[in-house]
Order: C-alpha cells, then structure tokens, then sequence
C-alpha cells in the first residue's frame, strides 16, 4: 500500500500472476482508461468507480502509467487538511 499521510493511492500486488498496479482516480478518468485500454480494468474488491487496475506487463505506455500514479497521488493530496499539502509542498 502506497499512502500519502494516510491517504490511499496506490497498491502494487500481482492479478492473475501478473504485475499490476491499483489506482484511485477519478470516475470519469477510470471509464475513460478503461475503454481505451484492455490492461486497465476495475479493481476487485475496491470501489471501483473510483479504483482501477493497471497492468503492467500490457500495452499501457511507460509514459501512461506515471501520469496515472501522478493524478493518483495529486488527488490523494487534495484530500488533506490544508496544513499538511502546505507541509508537502515545503518538502
């Protein structure tokens, strides 16, 4: 599990013996990827209008998935109180 403060973002595990990454976004950016995409997929066991599944052994461009792990992690910080994305920011 991958968190920022306590926040959630981001699960490494492997699915169906395959490195894959889960992924908290927004709704419409899940639906979106997940057309486009047959390595992106709902998460199991998670909300999954928000929670995607992303291989990474697929067809997804290197490129793709840090900016998927970026806006998850962007979205995680915008969860914060105030003070601590000030803290963040300070780092």
């Amino acid at each position: 599990q991958i968190k920022v403060e306590d926040v959630l973002f981001a699960m490494v595990k492997e699915v169906e013996n395959r490195p894959a990454v889960s992924l908290k976004t927004s709704p419409e950016l899940a639906e979106l990827l997940r057309q486009q995409h047959s390595d992106v997929r709902p998460s199991r066991h998670l909300n999954k209008a928000h929670w995607s599944t992303v291989y990474l052994d697929g067809s997804l461009p290197d490129s793709q998935i840090y900016y998927l792990v970026d806006a998850s992690y962007q979205q995680a910080v915008n969860l914060l109180p105030e003070e601590k994305r000030k803290l963040l920011v300070q780092l």
